[in-house]
């Protein structure tokens, strides 16, 4: 009987053991050794196809998942992306520099990048053009490439997070460099969104996102929140993510769950382990760092300037893309895991 019980403690044990594992094991999307502004990023279409959209030899890549993460098509090129558009100048020094992908109310998939052309040592030119292209089929295809901006002769630079859905048509830019800008894709117009919190400041903001219950949230270097679509914006403390002076929020993603909840992912410092995810229960008005959990925690993942991003997959998972020199890979999470009140390591 003795020997019986022994038998089953082991067996269970083996069990969960291997039940943790399982839950840690992600998926490599490109497996093979890479660099540079790669910036994998992600969203999930109206049928539930996954996409994935990261940084290659001067073009974007495209890997596509149907069935939650599990497995992941070849990465195929965008191939718009490689070109250079008709308003800068060939010059030797260029770089395609990833921005994000996004899915738009209609269902369409919307990617955006930079087309970046240097010539500062001949002549000072550096020109960094913000483009867009469009798929109508979960990212099987793509339409040609059409540029936002310039204002007044200046190109806007970066998109890093992602691209809020507006009203009438419109798409809210959270940019890297500036204020916000809202741009219609009709008419080409763009004009400023103010973000001012109570200090009076008008800081950058990497992301803005609309939460469940129709609240905006905008993080860069202080996490701000608006009940009233962006008319007055309060500061949101103890935020568990806090960026550091020369981070400004890049290495941490905004997740809004179905549910109301807000999910922060984020890492820390050029030799970052792990996967660090803190859920915020009402709205992310609140926030307890003691229940932040690190998955994958010996595991490198790249943060600061590249932040892992999650979205949600159903009403139980979210899934998660990230990259270390090894390549680009996927995590899909229980949002259970998250949620549980002891914090892990």
């Amino acid at each position: 009987m003795r020997q019986t019980y022994k038998v089953l403690l082991v067996t269970a044990v083996l069990s969960l053991c291997q039940t943790v594992r399982a839950d840690d094991n992600f998926v490599s999307i490109l497996a093979k050794r890479i660099g540079g502004h790669i910036h994998p990023s992600i969203c999930r279409a109206g049928d539930g196809t996954l996409i994935v959209v990261y940084k290659g030899a001067n073009v974007l890549m495209c890997s596509r998942s149907s069935d939650q993460g599990t497995r992941w098509s070849t990465p195929k090129p965008i191939s718009t992306s490689a070109k250079r558009p008709d308003s800068i100048r060939e010059v030797k020094k260029f770089e395609v520099y990833p921005g994000t992908v996004d899915t738009l109310p209609d269902g369409r998939i919307l990617v955006t990048w930079n087309y970046i052309a240097d010539d500062k040592a001949k002549d000072g030119y550096y020109e960094r053009a913000l483009l867009y292209s469009l798929s109508e089929d979960q990212g099987r295809t793509w339409s040609e490439q059409h540029l936002i901006g310039p204002i007044d002769g200046t190109h806007l630079g970066a998109v890093r997070h992602n691209v809020l859905s507006w009203s009438k048509g419109r798409w809210l830019l959270p940019l890297r460099v500036g204020p916000p800008r809202l741009f219609s894709p009709q008419s080409g117009t763009l004009t400023k969104f103010p973000v001012i919190g109570p200090d009076g400041i008008q800081h950058e903001f990497q992301q803005i996102v609309r939460t469940a219950p129709g609240s905006l949230l905008a993080m860069g270097p202080v996490l701000l929140h608006s009940s009233d679509n962006g008319q007055r914006w309060n500061l949101i403390k103890k935020f568990p993510a806090v960026p550091d002076k020369r981070d400004n929020a890049e290495g941490r993603y905004l997740t809004v769950l179905s549910d109301g909840r807000v999910l922060v992912t984020w890492g820390i410092g050029n030799k970052n382990l792990g996967l660090r995810y803190n859920l915020s229960t009402d709205d992310g008005q609140t926030w307890d760092a003691s229940r932040t959990k690190i998955l994958l925690s010996e595991t490198a993942v790249t943060a600061r300037y590249y932040s892992a991003r999650t979205i949600q997959i159903d009403d139980q998972n979210v899934g998660t893309v990230f990259m270390n020199r090894e390549g680009v890979h996927f995590l899909k999470v229980p949002i259970k895991r998250l949620s549980d009140s002891a914090s892990t390591k």
